[in-house]
């Protein structure tokens, strides 16, 4: 996902991992990172399989005035229990730090 997909192809990517449930259900954890605007929708679609949604960022600031930010317990309270954090473009492009995201 990244940055990247419309909600058609958010559809269809869901859609095309769950033939491979079978193989993996009760053996590990599988996460789905959707972009923000798409976190609805896929977490709607995966709602009866064992996939988890996951969010690509969340805030290290809690609540306030951080425009466009997303807070741990905002996510949280949408149902939310896994995010990425510390992946390589936010450390190149936003310059985080293992102590930002510890």
């Amino acid at each position: 996902w990244k940055s990247n997909g419309t909600v058609e192809s958010a559809k269809v990517l869901c859609k095309a991992l769950m033939p491979g449930v079978p193989a993996w259900r009760n053996k590990v954890d599988v996460v789905v990172c959707p972009i923000l605007p798409q976190l609805s929708l896929v977490k709607k679609i995966t709602t009866k399989s064992p996939f988890k949604v996951c969010a690509q960022n969340v805030s290290a600031s809690s609540e306030g005035a951080f425009t466009g930010e997303v807070s741990a317990s905002q996510l949280r309270d949408f149902g939310v229990q896994w995010t990425l954090i510390g992946h390589s473009e936010r450390r190149t492009k936003y310059g985080e730090t293992d102590e930002l995201t510890a």
